[in-house]
């Protein structure tokens, strides 16, 4: 009885917050209570939330040009840099980003982080089977985001397209995106992207997913998300491997360099009208061949939507691979049809 009088207070406070357009003073809230008491509804409400503190507010972009100037601090490296959580901030993000493409953190999260996500990733494909088999139920792991119309955003889910790649929508899971949420707080990754951006930002309903990526899946295309993200937009992938991959399990294949440009797509010898020909990646490439990456369970890669990379396949794996991607962009110039979160 008195968890549920101070759930339904904790709602109404939510509420009058929201109604003031104090967005996210109602979000630390609910964040802060669903630490103490977990609580679908508390989960479940902070998506709406998070979706509509984006539309509450005007975003004023920054007046840097980008993408920003930035010292190369890895000239001496070879291939993608790397470096430790303790050695992980903004000016690394950028100096490795702008002239590399990308940067690895060995051991981002912990082995309980990993093992937290991993089991929302199992709980969540588990609860929509029990949907797509007929289920009417409600559950922290698997509700359907519903989007509130707004002009000029497209709020249609594909949902099965992402399964049949291998994704859950974080959005679709109240409880999984708590915990990558939690997990990102923990090491102060948003405020990281934000320094990184020079905005606080936004994540996107339908690039932040818990993956869970068969052994036996096929090949896949190269490709860079700018491509259909659109120009002007200013990004950021967390992308975190909660199983090792790279031998018996899937990873990525990268080409380690910035490209300026989006590179040609559907030509001869893609897979797909959307993705790059083995022909167009090694142009691109030039003296840096793509590599394939090895991870360790916790490691993470941090790239924007210039990248180009494309998830790995052979038929020597063995073992599902466990990972969530989770995609930031400055509000100022969000591409709408992603879907903003606010974080």
């Amino acid at each position: 009885m008195f968890r549920s009088i101070k759930r339904h207070r904790v709602l109404r406070q939510v509420a009058n917050l929201a109604a003031q357009k104090q967005h996210s003073e109602a979000i630390a809230l609910l964040m802060s209570e669903n630490v103490k008491i977990p609580c679908f509804e508390f989960e479940r409400v902070l998506i709406g939330l998070r979706y509509d503190a984006f539309f509450a507010s005007s975003h004023s972009p920054s007046a840097t040009p980008w993408p920003p100037a930035a010292n190369d601090q890895f000239a001496t490296s070879l291939g993608i840099p790397e470096v430790s959580p303790e050695q992980l901030n903004a000016d690394a993000v950028r100096s490795a980003v702008i002239h590399r493409g990308s940067l690895i953190v060995r051991g981002l999260f912990n082995e309980n982080e990993t093992s937290l996500l991993r089991d929302s990733i199992d709980r969540a494909y588990a609860d929509h089977d029990q949907t797509l088999a007929g289920s009417t139920k409600t559950s922290r792991w698997f509700t359907p985001f519903v989007p509130t119309p707004h002009e000029g955003v497209n709020t249609t889910i594909k949902r099965d397209w992402f399964r049949d790649s291998g994704a859950e929508l974080a959005a679709d899971s109240p409880r999984g995106l708590f915990n990558i949420i939690s997990c990102f707080q923990n090491h102060k990754i948003i405020d990281l992207v934000a320094e990184y951006l020079e905005e606080r930002p936004a994540l996107s309903v339908r690039k932040t997913s818990l993956r869970r990526v068969r052994h036996d899946q096929t090949e896949t295309g190269w490709h860079q998300d700018g491509s259909f993200l659109g120009q002007g937009i200013r990004s950021l992938n967390v992308w975190v491997a909660l199983t090792d991959c790279g031998v018996d399990a899937s990873s990525m294949e990268m080409v380690p360099r910035r490209l300026h440009e989006i590179v040609a797509t559907g030509t001869a010898g893609a897979l797909m009208t959307w993705t790059v020909s083995p022909y167009v990646v090694n142009e691109a490439a030039k003296d840096t061949p793509p590599v394939h990456l090895q991870f360790k369970a916790g490691d993470a890669i941090l790239f924007d939507e210039m990248n180009l990379h494309r998830t790995s396949s052979s038929p020597n794996f063995t073992k599902d691979r466990y990972a969530i991607e989770a995609w930031f962009f400055a509000p100022s110039c969000y591409p709408l049809d992603q879907l903003p979160l606010m974080v």
